[in-house]
Formats: C-alpha cells, structure tokens, sequence
C-alpha cells in the first residue's frame, strides 16, 4: 500500500465521522477527502522534516556491492523485503511473535558453505549478494517487545520457502 493510501485510511479512521458533508447538500465527499489529504501530508511532511527519530528501516547498497540492513519497527519489513530482493541479497526480513511457531531445525543449513551477515555496532547487519546458498533465505528477526534494542536477530541459511515469522523467545 502507497504512503498516500496509508495517510488516507489513517485520517478516516481518527476523523472520519467528523469528514462529512452537511445534510443539504447532495456534493461528494470526494473533494471535502482530497482537501482534507493534502492538509494531512503538508503535516506529515512538517513532522518528517522537524523529527529526529529513526526511520523505520534502511536498506543502504556499500560501494563493495554487499548491502547494509537495519529495521528498527515492524512497520518496515515489507519495504525492507522489496529492497532486498531488489539488490539480490538471499535475505528476508520477518516480525518475531510469540504466535509464530519454532523453527523447523531440519530445514537450516548448519553444515556450512555461506557467509554470516556482519553485525554492526549500531544492530545492523551487512550481506551480500551470494553470501547464502541459492535455495536458501538467512531470516532477519524484529522485534518490538520492550527492552529489545534496535537490532536484527538472524537465523542461519532457511531452506526455501523461508517461514514469514520467528518464534519470539525471551521475556
């Protein structure tokens, strides 16, 4: 879904019923949307120039061609995907949750023959493309329990097709 869709399905959720035309008319309500939209994104844009925090995630392509991947909201995985797939990094990004179930361990390549993604002091991770075998996906755990930190968690190499969460584990 476009940002602009996100925006609109927001601003009808929080002020929908006060988003009316008055009882005589008979105009659509279409103008009365688009108005109230665009007053709606001049806002956000506002927020987003003044804001200091951190995006919800960041897909960075290095000048080495390996890839940097930080995620620090759920929010940001599909995105995060796109991105990944994009610049072919045998990566992909999955909320954690304690609905989701195990990891089948039969299903990870535990032998060897891939390069783990780099660990970055700010809880980023670095790969590249080829780094994992072809048929296989290293999963990028969010979490957004408290007291998780920023960070991604990873798993080794998943044999496709790569589950779509982890298993939350911890308090």
């Amino acid at each position: 879904m476009m940002f602009k869709d996100n925006l609109l399905d927001d601003l009808m959720r929080e002020h929908g019923p006060s988003v009316s035309a008055p009882e005589a008319s008979r105009r659509s309500l279409r103008p009365v949307l688009v108005a109230a939209a665009a007053v709606a994104i001049a806002g956000a844009a506002t927020v987003a120039i003044t804001n200091n925090s951190p995006e919800a995630w960041a897909v960075t392509k290095n000048a080495d061609g390996s890839v940097t991947v930080t995620i620090r909201d759920i929010k940001g995985v599909s995105a995060a995907n796109a991105k990944l797939r994009e610049y072919g990094i045998g990566a992909k990004a999955v909320p954690m949750s304690r609905d989701c179930a195990p990891l089948d361990e039969s299903k990870l390549d535990l032998l060897g023959g891939y390069k783990l993604p780099e660990i970055g002091a700010d809880g980023s991770v670095t790969m590249s493309p080829g780094d994992v075998p072809p048929g296989y996906t290293v999963l990028l755990g969010i979490s957004n329990l408290p007291g998780r930190g920023t960070g991604l968690g990873f798993t080794g190499p998943h044999r496709d097709p790569a589950p779509d969460c982890l298993a939350e584990v911890g308090n």
